[in-house]
């Protein structure tokens, strides 16, 4: 009788897990796909004309900092542009590379 009751312990315990690792996995695929519909969705945006509101979809640049963007313009390339503004260092610059055009 304890063996019985063990073993269906066990398995309710298996079924839980079961469902929660399923879960786990299900919100992990959709974590994934949601980052890639977000980097999909991000227009490249020409740094030296770009408005403030297109400055802002740059992963990072909020409203500060496309302001800082615009006030220093124009800029030649990377190094230019994060030696001109404050807050544009190599850890943003990475973020931003991939949608950032100089002409």
């Amino acid at each position: 009788m304890h063996l019985k009751k063990s073993l269906g312990l066990l398995l309710a315990a298996l079924t839980v897990m079961g469902g929660s690792l399923m879960a786990f996995a299900s919100s992990a695929n959709t974590t994934a796909a949601s980052k890639t519909t977000v980097a999909a969705k991000i227009a490249p945006v020409h740094i030296n004309t770009a408005t403030l509101a297109q400055l802002e979809t740059l992963p990072g640049v909020g409203p500060k900092l496309a302001q800082e963007i615009i006030k220093h313009r124009p800029y030649k390339n990377a190094h230019d542009l994060q030696s001109k503004v404050k807050g544009i260092g190599p850890s943003l610059w990475k973020k931003i590379a991939p949608y950032v055009l100089f002409n």
